[in-house]
């Protein structure tokens, strides 16, 4: 007897395997996407904190606070320092936030 076809339950076991599989394909490719954006986030505020960074070095005259709304962050400094033996190290302390709400804290030395 020669069979032409497959049986209900083959088709219903191959039905089940092509929807796992389908299911996790979506599920993986909604998690890239969701660390994609994390990943552009921590590169966003990178970016912003060496740009203050940068120009905490090169401007003596930085304002303490300021915000720069065509990039997306904005800073505060506070001065601070640190006995070393006979001598105090001078530095100042900066949070840089960017608009998604990160924030990071930078060190400059002066």
């Amino acid at each position: 007897m020669m069979r032409r076809g497959f049986t209900l339950m083959e088709v219903l076991v191959a039905t089940a395997v092509a929807g796992l599989i389908i299911t996790a394909g979506f599920r993986l490719i909604a998690m890239s996407y969701k660390l994609l954006g994390e990943i552009q986030g921590e590169r966003d505020l990178i970016s912003a904190a060496n740009e203050i960074w940068l120009r905490f070095r090169i401007d003596e005259d930085m304002p303490s606070s300021g915000k720069d709304d065509k990039k997306g962050y904005s800073w505060e400094a506070e001065e601070a320092s640190i006995p070393v033996k006979d001598y105090e190290l001078q530095y100042r302390r900066v949070t840089v936030k960017i608009a998604d709400g990160r924030s990071t804290v930078i060190y400059v030395n002066q």
